[in-house]
Parts: C-alpha cells; structure tokens; sequence
C-alpha cells in the first residue's frame, strides 16, 4: 500500500512541476497567422557568406517598350546563410529550437551578428520554402539581473516589438496604418 502511495505521490510531483523556462513562459508573445512576420528572441549558431549569384539561374520576364525579354537578375547585396537558436517566441510561431535563414545586406556583415542575443525578424518565402530576415531588422538584447530580456536601452521586449510594428512594418505593408 505504501509502494503505491509513493508512485502516486512521484506522479503528483512530476505533472505538477511547472517548466521556468523562457520558451514556455514568454515575458511578451503575439500571434497574427495573416501577417507573414516572425520574431524571436535567438542565440547565434553560425552566419555564413555566401555569393547569390553563383547558382542563379532564375528568369524573369519584363517589358519594356512593348517588348517582351528574359534576363537573370543580379543581386547586388552580400548574402548570409544564418543559423539561430530560438530561445523565446514574440510574434508567430516557428515551431523549432533553431531556424535557419537568409540575410541580404548592402553594406557587408550583418549588424545583428555582433550581439549574442537578438530578436530577429523574419518573413517565409513559401515558393522557396525559406526564411528571410526583413532587412536590417533586428534588436540587440541583455538579461537582466531578474532574468527579463531588456533593449540595450532598457525596452521591454512589448515596446521593442510594437516599435517596429508601428513604424517600419506597417510602412512595409506588413500591418495597415
């Protein structure tokens, strides 16, 4: 009779643990499936240069005076193979610990890989079946001392967030005026 007590009591203890872990108690977590947009809190895996024009073979067809031509479009940003460990959702779920995603910028190296902890934002290309970061888009972070993520300016994860949505996001179409 003891015996089952014990198993019962040990039964008890494990199903009402409760995880302290960020990604299962988010301090600030949205959810909106008709915006393409996902944010998370990430941890740098690897970012990775590499030439987007080398396999390029994609077409596209334009007119121009009334004619119709293909050219091969050339891009002119630098490109990164980048792999992030997600450590706390914000916007949208991704469903995975790491994500791996493409990031173009025109002026060398990506600002975001300088910092260990992000939030990055990121659209899918569901055609190609990747993810992009929305250009220049990102937010350097620190844990404080209670184990809250701050800006390096002392924003709330909220306010980071909201900041981007109302500005640069909403003027990218992403969320109405």
């Amino acid at each position: 009779m003891n015996r089952i007590f014990s198993i019962f009591g040990i039964l008890i203890l494990v199903f009402s643990c409760k995880s302290t872990g960020q990604k299962n108690n988010p301090e600030f977590k949205l959810e909106d499936k008709s915006v393409n947009l996902y944010a998370f809190i990430g941890k740098k895996i690897s970012v990775t240069a590499f030439d987007p024009n080398e396999n390029n073979t994609e077409t596209v067809k334009d007119t121009v005076f009334g004619e119709v031509f293909e050219s091969v479009p050339y891009i002119m940003d630098y490109a990164y193979s980048c792999k992030y460990k997600v450590i706390q959702e914000v916007f949208n779920e991704l469903k995975t610990d790491t994500i791996d995603f493409i990031a173009y910028n025109h002026y060398g190296r990506p600002g975001f890989e300088k910092y260990e902890n992000v939030i990055l934002y990121l659209s899918l290309n569901e055609k190609k079946n990747k993810y992009y970061q929305q250009k220049y888009q990102f937010d350097p972070l620190k844990k404080t001392n209670n184990k809250t993520w701050k800006g390096l300016n002392g924003e709330s994860i909220k306010e980071l967030f909201t900041n981007k949505k109302q500005g640069v996001f909403t003027a990218r179409g992403l969320f109405e005026k």
